[in-house]
């Protein structure tokens, strides 16, 4: 039988109180760690909070899931890293920057087709799935732009996290209830019209941070959830997609 393939998002590394994250990096590492030669690892974007790949090692963040990742490519775990909103920017110029060059992992373009067990799957982070609208789409032009991209690689290294804390915050600010409802639904339904269209028979997405398996006409729709509040993630074995969560009480939101 072909070895489980596992997807997951959200994780935003760096975003959350001190405790908070480290029991995210603890539950994550775990996890990473458990992963057997030969299985594979999709991360749909957004693992963490901010990364500007400027072909150096981050200096002392996130050390403790680097270095799971590290050791689960060291061991025969085929990782693929597919860059979100948050953290798009692991390339360096373009070019394969210090994240791929010293950890192994494949960097994917969003959207991304892969076949795994016979089934065609296409993987996205979610937040442009069919194309980003409003004033998203002048925000994420101007943020995919290598001039932008190249000009912000020239502040030094503490006016980018900084600005970049300060776009988060404001961002989740603007998040309320309602709003990632809508967002979700949004993404349903594109995930919905690939699947009609015959260009995968399952659609697995994250960035709204709900988890959610759905049967379709046409084929499955996954959405990851996330690694801050549910601990969840998908996985394929012998053909059929799951949704499961590492989260002791199981796939249930973690008390904040």
């Amino acid at each position: 039988m072909p070895s489980a393939v596992y997807f997951l998002s959200d994780a935003h590394l760096g975003a959350e109180a001190p405790a908070r994250e480290a029991a995210k990096e603890r539950s994550l590492t775990a996890f990473l760690d458990a992963r057997t030669p030969g299985e594979t690892v999709y991360l749909l974007g957004d693992l963490f909070d901010f990364w500007f790949d400027d072909g150096r090692p981050p200096e002392g963040r996130h050390e403790t899931v680097l270095g799971a990742l590290e050791r689960a490519t060291d061991r025969g775990v085929r990782l693929l890293f597919m860059g979100g909103n948050h953290d798009y920017w692991v390339r360096d110029g373009g070019r394969p920057g210090w994240f791929e060059k010293a950890l192994g992992i494949e960097v994917l373009e969003d959207p991304h087709l892969a076949v795994h067990h016979d089934r065609k799957l296409l993987l996205t982070h979610g937040d442009a799935l069919g194309g980003a609208r409003g004033m998203y789409r002048v925000v994420r032009s101007v943020l995919h732009n290598r001039i932008a991209i190249a000009a912000f690689g020239l502040l030094p290294r503490r006016a980018r996290h900084a600005l970049a804390r300060l776009a988060s915050a404001t961002s989740r600010g603007r998040h309320d209830e309602e709003l990632t409802a809508r967002s979700a639904e949004l993404l349903r339904t594109e995930a919905k019209r690939v699947l009609e269209r015959g260009d995968a028979d399952a659609v697995i997405a994250g960035h709204v941070h709900r988890p959610e398996l759905l049967e379709l006409e046409r084929g499955t729709y996954l959405n990851l959830g996330d690694w801050m509040v549910f601990r969840s993630y998908g996985v394929l074995r012998s053909g059929e997609l799951a949704l499961e969560s590492a989260h002791e009480e199981g796939l249930k939101p973690i008390p904040r």
